[in-house]
């Protein structure tokens, strides 16, 4: 659900408010200590543009509210993913300028006989190591893109959780699987996770599931066909993808049918502090295992 405006004040948000309601546009407003933001769905996000865009063209006077976002979302959760994205850049430049690659995956990487072995960090620092600078950048664009379509729906602290577990997720359960002689480094299992995110919450959320049949099965269908044009090249580990998006796709379920309505702004922060303790934590025990 995203947010169509925000740090509004009280009159602005009950103008808003009028000009949605009269052109039968659902909302909801939202207020913390920067203002009041007012949030519509995301089928009914260009029209209540268009519609605010319309009443402030017929009424010169109104100044029109200052728009902080782009596209439906805003650049701070832009941001913030470049930002994520980076860390990852910056990580690897780390390990390979220290000619350590091998070391750290054989140490860190998921490791299929050492996570049933009772290594379950390996789930969260495989994320972090990637093989080469093709393999970085193809997860550095997901997280991007696909991370920043995530955080748009269910906020930058719940979106990273999620993402994070159906990473996780996804490298455990590919792990117990093959139990043994199997190892995979890279965040493109959370990437896919976060794709089925958007499966699971868009088959929920657009309310097509009990009224069109079939077509209701289409974005998850969109997210299996982005799974196979993707996720399934000479070198990519599919069943780790095909877990992580799995995972990815029962969460979104989750959320859309348990979330009808924005999260609370503690909701975000506990949420991102949580993704913050998981990574640490992971990278602790897997020092302490070997120290």
């Amino acid at each position: 659900m995203p947010i169509l405006y925000e740090n509004l004040t009280k009159p602005q948000a009950d103008l808003c408010g009028l000009v949605l309601a009269s052109s039968g546009i659902l909302f909801r407003l939202s207020k913390d200590r920067s203002g009041i933001a007012v949030w519509v769905s995301a089928e009914e996000y260009e029209r209540a543009r268009q519609c605010m865009g319309s009443y402030f063209s017929e009424n010169r006077s109104a100044a029109p509210f200052p728009d902080k976002r782009w596209g439906g979302v805003s650049v701070g959760t832009i941001l913030a993913n470049v930002i994520a994205a980076a860390v990852l850049l910056v990580f690897y430049s780390k390990i390979a300028g220290a000619g350590i690659e091998q070391k750290m995956t054989d140490l860190y990487g998921s490791s299929a006989r050492a996570i049933v072995g009772g290594d379950i960090y390996r789930g969260v620092t495989s994320l972090m190591l990637h093989a080469d600078m093709t393999h970085l950048a193809g997860n550095m664009a997901g997280i991007i893109l696909f991370g920043t379509a995530v955080c748009a729906v269910c906020g930058w602290g719940v979106g990273w959780l999620m993402i994070l577990m159906s990473g996780v997720a996804g490298n455990l359960i590919n792990a117990y699987m093959y139990e043994s002689g199997h190892i995979s480094i890279g965040a493109s299992t959370a990437v896919f996770g976060a794709i089925g995110i958007l499966s699971g919450y868009q088959l929920i959320s657009s309310q097509r599931f009990h009224h069109r049949g079939l077509a209701s099965w289409a974005p998850l269908a969109c997210g299996l066909a982005l799974l196979g044009l993707f996720g399934s090249g000479p070198h990519s580990d599919i069943a780790a993808h095909f877990f992580g998006f799995a995972a990815g796709a029962a969460l979104g379920l989750c959320y859309a049918m348990a979330v009808r309505h924005p999260l609370k702004l503690y909701i975000q922060i506990i949420s991102i502090c949580l993704v913050f303790f998981m990574i640490a934590i992971s990278w602790f025990a897997g020092w302490r295992g070997i120290a």
